[in-house]
């Protein structure tokens, strides 16, 4: 089983609060009860350009570390082979803790390291000052079927409270099905108090606190293949193992958005 503490790439240094402009990534910090809370959000366009190289169906996903430790995580890569559906997952858009549309990813894969009709992402509004952080951006991956995605994140950090407003905004006539997933470390322990209720803890008592919207159907996932592969953490190549995920959907009609309030304790 991963450790925590064995988790490559773990960030070292300790960056403030803002935008990292290289790779367009977000990082939230505060310290609560001597512990660092980090986020982070990505608002960074798919892979390389032109061809979208080794990039993921990610865009404005999260992650969150208590402690030094990851609770809410990207899940990885677990092999590069061609024709693996394992490959396909890890790349997807499900993967990750973002909005998917219409059992499409943000972006369309046509080989192992390449895709097609990538997205654009753009930073609608950001708010930095000692006590709160606000940023708002978009993506226009689902444009081409008449969607477009805009996240909102609001950091309170002296309360440790994150509210995330997700807008789907309908661009066309239809109906609009939507899924989001919450892909927690598998040492995380998660339980659902009520259909919008989970509660996620470790060993060393970090513990958080997610409210979906009452919009949303519910479910707590781990492992799961069949009828979609769903709830897989890989921390290095071809090695995989099951993790707690919260999956939401909802099927929409018209421009709508649904709010999570993740506390930490």
């Amino acid at each position: 089983m991963t450790k925590r503490d064995e988790i490559p790439g773990k960030i070292k240094q300790k960056p403030e609060s803002g935008l990292y402009k290289k790779g367009r990534q977000f990082v939230f910090r505060s310290n609560f009860k001597h512990k660092e809370v980090l986020l982070r959000f990505n608002a960074a366009a798919s892979g390389y350009l032109p061809k979208a190289a080794q990039g993921h169906a990610d865009a404005l996903s999260i992650s969150l570390d208590i402690g030094g430790r990851p609770f809410l995580v990207d899940p990885g890569t677990t092999t590069y082979q061609s024709e693996s559906e394992w490959m396909k997952y890890f790349k997807s858009t499900l993967s990750h803790n973002t909005i998917k549309i219409n059992l499409k990813n943000q972006s369309e894969i046509t080989r192992p390291f390449m895709w097609f009709s990538h997205y654009e992402t753009s930073i609608l509004d950001t708010k930095f000052d000692e006590n709160t952080i606000f940023i708002k951006a978009e993506h226009d991956g689902y444009k081409k079927i008449g969607v477009i995605h805009s996240r909102e994140i609001k950091f309170e950090k002296k309360k440790n409270l994150i509210w995330i407003n997700d807008t789907i905004e309908c661009l066309k006539s239809g109906y609009y099905f939507v899924e989001l997933p919450f892909h927690f470390h598998p040492e995380t322990t998660v339980k659902q108090n009520n259909p919008i209720n989970f509660q996620a803890s470790d060993e060393t008592e970090s513990e958080l606190n997610i409210i979906t919207d009452k919009k949303f159907k519910t479910k707590l996932v781990r492992g799961q293949i069949v009828p979609q592969i769903l709830g897989w953490y890989s921390d290095s190549k071809e090695q995989k193992e099951p993790c707690s995920t919260i999956y939401c959907t909802a099927l929409i009609e018209q421009t709508i958005t649904f709010q999570t309030i993740i506390l930490v304790k």
